[in-house]
């Protein structure tokens, strides 16, 4: 009897084309990424299923413990189910804990990850939000232009909505990361692909001036920003720096200047926080006095946090204390405040770590090097206004292009030249 057809053969060959069927499952996860993220659950079992029967485990815990992201990232999960140690509501924090899964779930996905899958990834990601865009699209001339037309697939938590399976809290920022990558490929593209990447460029800044997510869209001309600054760096940082500043800022005045809906949204922004003294019921003037009363409970509790399912309680005490007329919430909408609350300092140095892993602290000069620092840049940035770690869709967006990013399988051969390499979506 042939080797190859006794069942440790056949277990063989089917092993060996694991690798390449798992790697196309995870770059499927970014598919979903601006949609609902119940796939992505279904997927990650299959590639664990997958992952068991390739077996391989020395070699891949080999590979992962010498991969400073897997520590870092286990760190910040592990931190929170040790907060229920002095959380009193434990249901709660359980419930917390949950909501920090995908990044319990980063060894399976480090294992996979590697470089030369950036390029399918950035694609998959690039095409289900242009997928979500459609939508979007469709529901914002429906609402706006011809209301006779059918309904559209749309989150309805608020009447303005637009945005087809997540809130514009989530979609915003998703859709900021989009646009960057998109940015990117199209000035780095030539021919038909460059007039491709522009037109989603296009599509999905004009997503974001209608989605009314003011964060996406501060974090947008951020990203814009760099990527000026990136293009024009070379020899001459500073004049590169000008430069970002001043089309960027040209281009926020002259979106003011044309855009009704930005317009609205500055001026609303602008006259909440004029009048934040004399009033609580605005979204500004609420969400300054969540950022004032959970530095409060920070400084109270800064050795070790009030406990991954405390914040509720202890937010309305202190509230209760200090401004007893405003608003309770069970969130700062605060990514940093909220893990420093949580867990203390510790977990606050650790949300840094994970935000600044140990790739970023040696300059790369291979072909994903600004990838990285836009990724970087991006959650940093979110996580001044919302718990994006805390909310599925963000957390999982970071968890998949952190270890596709991030991870040491991401790093190559240095790039020619004094620019890096671009990465092309093909």
């Amino acid at each position: 009897m042939s080797s190859r057809n006794t069942p440790a053969g056949l277990q063989a060959r089917i092993a060996a084309h694991i690798p390449a069927i798992n790697g196309l499952l995870f770059a499927s996860l970014f598919f979903f990424l601006p949609a609902h993220v119940a796939p992505a659950y279904s997927i990650s079992g299959l590639i664990l299923l997958l992952s068991l029967v390739e077996g391989r485990f020395a070699e891949k815990w080999a590979q992962l413990k010498g991969d400073p992201l897997f520590w870092i990232f286990q760190a910040f999960f592990w931190i929170t189910p040790l907060s229920l140690l002095w959380t009193d509501d434990l249901q709660a924090g359980l419930r917390m804990v949950g909501r920090y899964a995908f990044f319990l779930l980063s060894p399976l996905y480090l294992t996979i990850a590697r470089r030369e899958l950036a390029p399918r990834c950035i694609a998959a990601f690039l095409a289900g939000c242009l997928m979500a865009e459609t939508l979007a699209w469709y529901n914002w001339l429906e609402m706006s232009f011809f209301p006779e037309w059918p309904d559209g697939i749309r989150v309805r938590k608020e009447a303005t909505e637009t945005a087809p399976f997540v809130d514009h809290i989530l979609y915003a920022p998703i859709l900021a990361w989009a646009g960057y990558l998109a940015l990117r490929e199209a000035l780095a593209a030539t021919g038909w692909r460059r007039a491709g990447f522009a037109l989603l460029a296009a599509l999905t800044t004009g997503n974001l001036i209608f989605s009314t997510g003011r964060t996406g869209q501060l974090v947008f001309l951020v990203l814009v920003a760099l990527l000026i600054f990136q293009r024009l760096a070379g020899r001459h940082p500073l004049r590169a720096a000008l430069a970002a500043v001043s089309l960027t800022g040209g281009l926020a005045v002259l979106a003011y200047h044309t855009s009704a809906p930005i317009a609205a949204q500055v001026d609303e922004t602008l006259s909440e926080f004029a009048r934040r003294d004399d009033t609580f019921d605005t979204a500004t003037a609420q969400r300054l006095g969540f950022l004032t009363n959970s530095l409060r409970l920070a400084a109270e509790n800064l050795l070790t946090g009030v406990g991954a399912g405390d914040f509720y309680p202890a937010y309305v005490d202190i509230n209760q204390r200090y401004t007893p007329d405003w608003t309770t919430t069970d969130n700062p909408h605060n990514q940093y405040l909220f893990t420093v609350t949580t867990t203390g300092i510790g977990g606050g140095l650790i949300l840094l770590l994970t935000y600044f892993p140990p790739i970023l602290w040696r300059r790369q000069r291979d072909a994903l090097a600004q990838h990285r620092v836009a990724l970087v840049v991006f959650i940093g940035v979110c996580s001044l206004f919302e718990d994006y770690l805390w909310r599925s869709n963000t957390s999982l967006l970071y968890v998949l292009f952190a270890v596709l990013l991030l991870g040491r399988r991401s790093l190559g051969p240095p790039a020619d030249g004094r620019q890096a390499a671009p990465i092309r979506a093909e």
